[in-house]
């Protein structure tokens, strides 16, 4: 039962609280720079 109880308060606090999140802020604040002319990086050598 208190399995049950758990599942259901995660379906219907949980996830909608994630979804409404990831709608309305990116959570990783990805965007994309116009003014710049690359996003490639070197890799980082070690030696």
């Amino acid at each position: 039962m208190r399995n049950a109880l758990l599942t259901l308060a995660y379906v219907l606090l949980v996830i909608p609280a994630g979804l409404v999140l990831r709608v309305l802020r990116d959570p990783m604040r990805r965007s994309w720079s116009r003014r710049r002319p690359s996003y490639w990086q070197r890799p980082v050598t070690r030696g």
